[in-house]
């Protein structure tokens, strides 16, 4: 049923803009961005972000842009990560703020996919199946969408996550039966991100 969801807003969404720039107005290019999104049209996806983008601009809609790549690679980080279902959205953005925390730090690389192909980060994401066949569900988006949009939950020193505590101390937890407990802790070096939001 996803899948012919999925087909029939592409299409609807390649009927509408042709081959040039133009958008409908009455077309939710931000949700069409996210439903190819789930079911891994990256190309029909980043067309609808350029879409809402312009959309946007042309309207001066005071929202923030979306970076369809940026979405889509936290979302499969976040996917990979806390993809179950005993997971709730909090949890999520839990673990993608992680990475966002990184990219804003002087401690990690400067970009979303380069933290999260950094060396001995993340298990398990260098390979194909991460990168062309992981198609994030709707909570892992949304936990991701809304953080590129600037929600945050944690303290912007909240650079580890992991299923030990590490660095220097626990800010959050979160635990259920299956994953058992995922620990949300502060950078060994805390005074590089200036005073504590807790």
């Amino acid at each position: 049923m996803k899948k012919i969801l999925c087909a029939l807003l592409v299409l609807i969404f390649l009927f509408s803009t042709g081959v040039s720039a133009d958008y409908d107005p009455g077309l939710d290019y931000l949700t069409i961005a996210c439903t190819a999104l789930s079911c891994g049209d990256h190309d029909a996806g980043r067309a609808a972000a350029i879409c809402h983008n312009e959309r946007l601009e042309d309207q001066r809609i005071a929202a923030v842009r979306v970076d369809y790549d940026a979405l889509m690679w936290l979302s499969k980080l976040i996917e990979h990560e806390a993809g179950s279902r005993l997971c709730g959205v909090e949890w999520r953005m839990c673990v993608g703020e992680v990475v966002l925390n990184r990219v804003a730090s002087s401690e990690f690389p400067d970009s979303i996919e380069e933290v999260i192909f950094q060396k001995g980060q993340y298990a398990g994401v260098d390979c194909d199946d991460f990168r062309y066949e992981l198609n994030p569900d709707e909570l892992s988006i949304e936990a991701a969408l809304r953080l590129l949009q600037g929600e945050r939950l944690m303290a912007p020193q909240v650079v580890f996550q992991a299923y030990f505590e590490q660095g220097s101390g626990v800010y959050r937890s979160f635990e259920n039966a299956v994953n058992g407990t995922m620990y949300f802790c502060i950078s060994n070096n805390p005074a590089l991100y200036g005073r504590n939001r807790r």
